[in-house]
This record gives structure tokens, sequence and C-alpha cells, in this order.
């Protein structure tokens, strides 16, 4: 039983190695293990991230695999000049990876610690490069003296070509065609009946005998000649060749190195694009056997291009073996695949296809038993064979691992076969192995459901179709007489079968049917609240960030209105006061006085507190819920909501807002009365009946508005006027809204249309009834 190509590991490899682009890359791809060293694990899971976090990740060249050649070159022997420029494209190769790698080492810093004997060979590969033509040939000017020989001996050689030419075209009718090349000798094809007209050394005849291949016997001095050229080329180029092979040899090792580096590279690359192209994520290794399995899918299903139901399992902390059940083809075998090929590729350094918060235990060997291994020529039945394969499991597995069983105790007896499945269940589960098993068996089921440390897990099955969604805490229903309707057996037979059936099987199957929609029905609820439950801590946040901002923006407010008043107060004091002494010089009746007097007392208040005096309510305060106060900060009325120690909650509106108690005060009670500043003295005082606010903010508008009310009335002016202006309406909405609430206002109304039109309001005035 070979667990890695069960869980179709070797399949992995594959795909690794059809990514890589080097040879060497591709047989460290198939090589590939899982592994028990976590420190090592995780290295690679960081450089994984490295070179996914670039975003383009590096282009490893196709570098040949030239290590053979260099093994022959240290041996001493060599090379030939096609292999030799097989050896630069390599040398070229690793020194381009090298360059394009360290362009980048600070992003990538551990993966360039793996590169870092990667030596540079870029002088090696332009020596050979410049040696040796693109056709493997030593080039004309590898060496001067090669140089010459060849030009020397193109001279000689076209010289014959050129003199055998011009005999031929003087006397076409004695040669049978062009001059030709019979053992490295310039010849001329001589027709037999002239052989007398040419005078020559005879090298070869045709098939036919009519022809003669003759070097003339003039042309035999400078024959020789190209032949001593030829042999001097030879010599030359053999000692090129010889040269370069031994420099290939000095730096033979350090190269070899090159290229595993190199293609250790490209397989860390071929990673990166199978988890880019698969939309893996890296997982997270837990050390007390926790397992969490989040939007998990089967690589090579995603590869195929078939739709998967992600799989979601969270296994129950103390739960070690989980039994899946459910209907036939519902994806119970995927469950075990997907569980068992995602740990092996984990272990290999892999980033797996699941979701971010996928966590798997680093587990002590893998062990399956999937699929049917009757053998007729080992003569087992398929029973025999999954008890062979358990033998294996319960001999091998120790604590730590990670056991899948498909259809376990099945090709027997039910009622044998659950007993056995049970007991192999307990054992696995006593040892402290990790267990996810499947089954049919609905004894075995109830036995699951109540035993310590086990639990049971159903696919879905709904409207007698599965939905390949796995669920924990209950059975799953077999659905064998749905699916058996479904693929189109007759109608009566599937109800005979039926009332085959006992009554005690049929009320179990309708239990897990009812159980099933029971946990649905949670599950969408369950759904639901945490939508809401979502919704309610983004409002929650939206409104708590909003009521930080508006609170922040009211302490902003406060203080820029305090100051400004503060400076128009001081300004305006004198004229005010000046107003009050001409009122009282004119014989003004006593209220006017006091409500001019209380209007200055108030202002100053307002603006300037006592030094060293810190705000607070008056003596005795206590508000209770219910109760109207005045807020300073907020400078409004609201409503109590809530009180506690040192502290109330208030209402404005639909707004609510927890306030110090020393903000607070009562909405109808006095102000402080600021003592008047010394060294004041009385000057004339103007009142002008109209007011413009057109430009203001609505707040500051408010302000103003209220101030010039407050100064008309204590002046007993009977009618304002306030310029607004047309614009969005705001301004003219909250001059209307304060006038209606104004006791003083006893009407208003829009100018005329010379006044200005809905751009103007004018008011009438009573008289303020205070006493005084």
């Amino acid at each position: 039983m070979s667990n890695l190509a069960v869980l179709d590991l070797p399949r992995v490899r594959e795909v690794l190695a059809a990514l890589c682009r080097t040879p060497v890359g591709k047989e460290l791809a198939r090589a590939m293990e899982p592994s028990r060293n976590r420190e090592w694990i995780e290295s690679e899971l960081d450089c994984l991230d490295e070179l996914l976090a670039l975003g383009e990740l590096p282009d490893v060249a196709a570098v040949p695999d030239v290590r053979p050649l260099l093994r022959r070159a240290g041996q001493g022997s060599v090379l030939r000049g096609t292999e030799l420029l097989e050896v630069a494209r390599a040398a070229a190769g690793t020194s381009r990876c090298r360059a394009d790698f360290g362009s980048r080492r600070e992003r990538l810093a551990l993966v360039w610690h793996s590169l870092r004997a990667l030596e540079d060979h870029s002088g090696l590969a332009d020596r050979l490069e410049g040696a040796i033509d693109e056709h493997g040939e030593v080039a004309d000017d590898a060496t001067s003296r090669l140089a010459g020989v060849r030009a020397e001996l193109r001279q000689h050689r076209n010289s014959l070509v050129s003199r055998m030419e011009k005999l031929v075209a003087e006397h076409p009718d004695w040669f049978q065609d062009r001059p030709t090349v019979r053992r490295d000798r310039f010849v001329l094809p001589l027709r037999l009946d002239h052989r007398d007209r040419v005078p020559g050394v005879v090298h070869e005849s045709s098939g036919s005998g009519q022809t003669l291949f003759v070097e003339p016997i003039e042309t035999l001095a400078e024959q020789n000649r190209v032949a001593e050229l030829r042999g001097e080329e030879a010599e030359e180029v053999a000692r090129v060749l010889r040269e370069l092979s031994g420099a290939v040899a000095e730096r033979a090792e350090s190269l070899r190195v090159a290229l595993e580096i190199v293609g250790r590279a490209d397989f860390l690359v071929a990673k990166c694009r199978f988890a880019r192209d698969l939309g893996c994520r890296r997982p997270r290794f837990s050390t007390g056997g926790e397992l969490r399995l989040l939007a998990a899918r089967h690589p090579l299903l995603v590869r195929r291009g078939i739709e998967v139901v992600p799989l979601d399992l969270d296994l129950p902390e103390g739960r070690r073996v989980v039994l899946v059940s459910g209907p036939n083809a519902g994806g119970k075998t995927v469950v075990l695949k997907t569980v068992g090929l995602l740990a092996l590729m984990a272990a290999c350094g892999m980033q797996v296809p699941a979701a971010e918060g996928t966590v798997l235990p680093l587990f002590d060997g893998v062990f399956a038993d999937i699929g049917d291994d009757q053998s007729l020529d080992a003569d087992l039945s398929s029973f025999t064979a999954h008890l062979e394969n358990l033998k294996s499991v319960l001999r091998d597995a120790r604590p730590g691992a990670l056991v899948l069983l498909d259809e376990i105790g099945s090709s027997t007896s039910p009622e044998e076969g659950t007993a056995l499945a049970f007991a192999v269940l307990e054992e696995l589960r006593d040892r402290g192995v990790l267990v996810v098993a499947t089954s049919h068996f609905g004894s075995l089921k109830l036995l699951v459901q109540d035993e310590p440390g086990m639990v049971n897990a159903a696919m879905g099955f709904r409207d007698g179709r599965p939905t390949y969604r796995l669920d924990l805490g209950h059975p799953g229903e077999s659905s064998a007489f749905a699916t058996a309707e479904r693929v189109g057996l007759p109608a009566r037979l599937v109800e005979r079968a039926r009332q085959r059936m006992s009554g005690e099987w049929l009320d179990l199957d309708a239990r897990l049917r009812a159980l099933d929609r029971e946990f649905e029905e949670a599950r969408r609820e369950r759904e639901t609240a945490e939508r809401e439950h979502q919704q309610a801590v983004a409002s929650r946040a939206e409104l708590e960030s909003q009521r930080a901002a508006f609170e922040q923006e009211a302490v902003e407010e406060r203080e820029r209105l305090r100051q400004e008043r503060e400076r128009f107060l001081v300004a305006t004091r004198r004229e005010i006061e000046n107003a009050v002494r001409q009122i009282r010089q004119t014989q003004a009746e006593h209220r006017s006085i006091v409500a001019a007097k209380r209007l200055v007392e108030r202002e100053l208040a307002d603006a300037s507190p006592p030094a060293g005096a810190e705000p607070g309510p008056p003596a005795g305060f206590e508000p209770k819920p219910g109760d109207t106060v005045l807020s300073r900060t907020f400078r409004r009325a609201g409503e109590v909501v809530r009180t506690g120690p040192g502290k109330v909650t208030v209402a404005f509106g639909s707004v609510r807002t927890e306030l110090p108690l020393a903000d607070i005060g009562p909405a109808g009670g006095e102000r402080p009365v600021a003592a008047r500043e010394p060294g004041t003295r009385d000057e004339p005082y103007h009142f002008s009946p109209s007011l413009n606010i057109v430009g203001m903010r609505r707040e500051e508008a408010f302000e103003a508005l209220t101030g010039f009310l407050d100064e008309a009335s204590a002046l007993e002016v009977g009618e304002v006027t306030i310029v607004h202006g047309r614009g969005g309406g705001v301004l003219r909405q909250m001059v209307w809204d304060c006038l209606g609430r104004d006791r003083r206002v006893s009407d208003f109304a829009f100018g005329g249309p010379a006044e200005g039109g809905s751009g103007v309001t004018r008011a009438r005035l009573g008289s303020d009834d205070d006493p005084a």
C-alpha cells in the first residue's frame, strides 16, 4: 500500500515538475517528500511568502543539465564544440539567475540566503561563446594562428576550384559535372572516353564505370598545400578544444553547485506558480493536534476545472476519530483524499488550496486504506485486502499519525464488519492517532455518536441529490433508495425494497433525515445570526466613530465660540454698559434697566467663567431620568436618560452622549453673574435693528441671531430685520425655527419685494415680562 500514491501526491509532483523550467528543478519536484522538520517547513513557506509578495515572480531560465559533461571534463575528457556550447549556455543561465535574484535581495532576504553559494560564471560563458560559434564549431578568431591558417586555406581552396571550373567551362563535353571532392582532394568528373585529355591521379570511378574522378596533375602541388593547411587547422582546433575543456574542468564543481542552486530556485518558483494558480494559502501548524480546514479543495479537481464544493472540517477539541457517512457518490472519499493530500502538501513546504485560518498538525506519518484492492493474482478478496491494509496501519501508526480509512469494515456482513470497525477505531483513538473514516453501517454510526473522543459527520443530501457539504455532529443518511430512484430504477422495485426493510432500519433512516433537516435549519439560523452580529458590530463601530467625531467637533466648536464671544464681549462691553447708563439718565422703566443688566451679566458669565473655578451644577442639583438639563459643552437642552457616578447620559434628539455631571445644570436655572470688569469706560452705544447672517455657518448664525434678539428685547426695539438670503434655505429655516420658539417674538414674515422678499425676514417683538 503506497499512501503517497493513494493520496495523489505523485500527481501533484508531476504538476510541479511541469511548472519547472530546469531539469534539476524537475528532479527536485519529482523527488519531493513530506518532512517532519517543522523548522525546515516554516523556512520553506517563508521563502514562498517572499516570492509571492513580489507580485511578478522571477523568471528562471531553462538552464540545460550539463552535469554529465562537467563530470567528463573533470575526468580529463576533451569536449566537442557542441558540448562546450551547452556548457556556455548553462553558465550564462546560472549567471542570469544570480543577477535576477541578487537585484531583489533586499526583498528576498531568505531566498537569497539559500542562493548565497551561487557563483558568477559569466566569464566562463563569455570565453566559451567567444570561441565556439552557434553551430558548435571553433570560431576563426578563437586564436590568431587558427585565423591565419583558415585564411590561407580558403585562398588555396578558392584557387583550386577556380582553375578546375575554368577547365570544365572550356571543355564541357569532357566532364560529367562540376568539380567535386573525393578523399579530401578536389577532383573532376571526367568521362571515360576522354580519359587521355586530362592527365592526373584517378581517385575513384562511378558505379557504372563511365566516369572517372581525376585530380589534375597540374593541381597536385596546391592540393598538397591544402592538405597541409587542413592538418594545421585540425591541430589548432584540437588545441583550442583541450584548453576550453580544461577551463570547464577548473569550474566544474562550482558550476555543478550552481546548477543545483538554480534548480532549487526553479522549484521554489514552481511552488509559487502552483499556489497562485490554485488560490492557495499558507497553513498554520498546531502543536496540540488541532485540525481546522476552511474552504479546502482538492487541487487536482480544481486543476481539471471541476466546480468543487469547499470542505470545512473543524475537529472539536478532544475528538480523535471522525466517522463520515452519507449517500453514495456524495463526496466521502474526496473528503479523505483532501484531508490527506493537504496534510502531505503542507509537510512538503507547500501552500494548500484552503482559506486563511486553516490549521494542520505535523503528522507523524499518513496512512490510507482507500479504494478496492481486490487482487485475483494474489488470491485476495476485497475484505482480505482491506484487512491486510488495516494490519499495516495498526503495525506502523504511532501517536500523532493520520489514518484515513474508506468504508471501514465493508465487504463482509454488517454485524461483524461493524464490530471489527469499531474495535479498530477504538484502538487507534486510544493510541493517540487522528482517524477520518467513512462508513454506511447504521449501527457503527450509533456506536460512534455516544463514544468519547469520536464524532459523526454527514455528507449533505437534499432533494434526492448530494450537496457535497460536510457537517459535524450527526451521522448522514445513505439515501440508497433515493439514489436508486434518481438513476432510474423501477419505482415498484424500490418500493418493494423499502417494504423488505425492518421497521427499525426505516425508523433510523427517518430519524437521520429529520436530524439532518434540523441541523441544516440550525446552520442557516447560525449563519443568519452571525451576519446580523457582524452588521451590529459594524453599526456600533460606525456609531461610536460618529459619536467620537461629534463630541470632538462639539468641544472644538465650543472653544471657538467661547473665544469668539469673549473677544466680542470685551469689545462691546463698554457700549452695552453705556447703553444702560443712558437708559438710567433718561429715566427709563425699571424693567428695561433690569433686562439690559441681565443681558450683560448673562453674556459675560458665558464668555468668562470665574478664574480658578471649575464649572459645575448648582449645589444640591441631582438630575434624574426624564429631567430637562442644559449642557455647557453643547449649549443646548436635552433629556436625562441614565445617571451614574459623576456622569450622566443625555439625549439630544436621536443622539445620546455621556457627559460629566459638572457639564450640566437645570434648563431653567440662572447662570452665574460675572463681575464688572474694572476700568471700563462708558461710551455711546449704537444698535442696528437689522442683522445680516448671509455666508455664516448655521451654528454661527444661530449664535448671532440669539444675541441680536437679546439686545433688541433689552432695548425694547419693536421690529427687527434679519437678512438670511435665499440660497439652499438652511439659514432661513433656522431663523424661522428660532423666531417661532422665542416668546418675545409676537409675529414674523418675509420682507416686501423692495426689501429682499424671501431672502429677508421681518419680526415684531413684544415686551419681556420678567420682573426686575
